[in-house]
């Protein structure tokens, strides 16, 4: 098969040099093993996380191993399944040849210093094999197509575990968010504020959000979407159903939404000062939730608690989010979708942050 392969981390940490000496090259289609199934990928999508991982930044706590085919996010079609696993492995799903599947092959379930099947990642690729515990299956294709489905599992994994706790728990163990999903109405509305609405994840933190009835403020810029017409401040609030957007580039959000006693912020910038500013906005003893600021300042805000975390991929929690797509309650922004060919420049597009929305690699019909 053909995959894209990075043989080394970026010279002096700069993840560009990585993404320049990335290479195409035929590898061994990969044998499923116990609870195991082969995917034959017909689409992947880029994360920043796949460029931060050149950097060898991350190296002391996801290692990866070189050389190695990058790329988490993917969707596609069983074509072979492992040995059963375990009948005490109590989340294994029954899974089929022919199956239309999705998941996210995961950062700290792949990345680890005896990586699974002889490398991390993989989705950059045409066929990966995947463990059943940590894919989703999509019923309906039409609604979820695959340039559809593969956006949906590593950034709508980590906005739900971010605000819905689920399988997450912080780099401590913690619990995350507690918002819910069905409230009987009787609870206080609460009011969540998203710092960087506009991102992949914080889109979706703000759609399940408001479908956890919560009132949210998100914060975003005027650069426009994919259209080239639509801000993404409007977007955040026309769109996503923001109940108020603040452009960050003018306005203080903390400043703005000072005294307005806040359950929860959920943060995908990561800006110290962002930490810092919190206690303006949060009740006493709430949540600042980070997807990005790994190394805070705890003594700057001594009135809320902070919290960080990497995702769990995991079926369950993919499970729930593809039924919300297939009940069309869910979306996710496409910047483009782009050949095979095309991954290098790809990932270097959304190194330099000029993507709206989800780059998506059509890998095979």
């Amino acid at each position: 098969m053909k995959a894209w392969i990075s043989s080394s981390y970026g010279k002096d940490g700069n993840p560009s040099d990585a993404v320049d000496k990335l290479e195409i090259q035929e590898v061994p289609i990969p044998e499923p093993g116990e609870g195991q199934v082969l995917v034959k990928i017909s689409h992947a999508a880029i994360n920043p996380i796949d460029w931060k991982l050149f950097s060898g930044g991350f190296h002391a706590i996801v290692p990866c191993t070189h050389p190695y085919s990058p790329g988490f996010d993917f969707s596609g079609t069983i074509v072979k399944l492992g040995p059963a696993a375990p009948s005490s492995s109590s989340d294994t799903v029954d899974f089929a040849v022919n199956d239309v599947v999705c998941g996210d092959l995961g950062l700290v379930e792949t990345c680890t210093s005896n990586p699974p099947n002889g490398g991390c990642c993989g989705a950059f690729a045409e066929y990966c094999v995947v463990p059943t515990t940590i894919i989703a299956k999509i019923e309906d294709t039409n609604a979820v197509p695959g340039n559809i489905a593969c956006t949906i599992p590593l950034a709508g994994l980590t906005a739900l575990q971010g605000l819905f706790t689920r399988s997450g728990r912080t780099l401590a163990g913690e619990t995350l968010g507690n918002l819910e999903f069905n409230s009987n109405g009787d609870e206080k509305k609460k009011k969540v504020l998203v710092l960087g609405g506009a991102t992949v994840v914080g889109s979706y933190a703000i759609q399940l959000a408001k479908l956890a009835g919560a009132y949210v403020a998100a914060t975003a810029s005027t650069n426009l979407m994919p259209d080239e017409k639509t801000t993404k401040l409007k977007f955040c609030q026309d769109k996503l159903g923001a109940d108020k957007v603040l452009n960050y580039k003018e306005q203080s959000w903390s400043e703005i939404l000072s005294g307005e006693e806040y359950d929860l912020i959920f943060d995908t910038v990561g800006s110290p000062d962002d930490w810092k500013n919190a206690s303006k906005v949060l009740k006493e003893s709430c949540d600042f939730i980070s997807v990005a600021n790994f190394s805070p300042d705890l003594d700057a805000n001594s009135k809320n608690k902070f919290k960080v975390y990497l995702l769990k991929s995991i079926g369950t929690d993919l499970k729930e989010l593809v039924n919300l797509f297939q009940n069309g309650k869910l979306f996710c922004p496409i910047d483009s979708i782009v050949p095979f060919s095309d991954v290098p420049a790809a990932i270097t597009k959304n190194l330099k942050s000029e993507n709206a929305g989800k780059i998506v690699i059509k890998v095979s019909s």
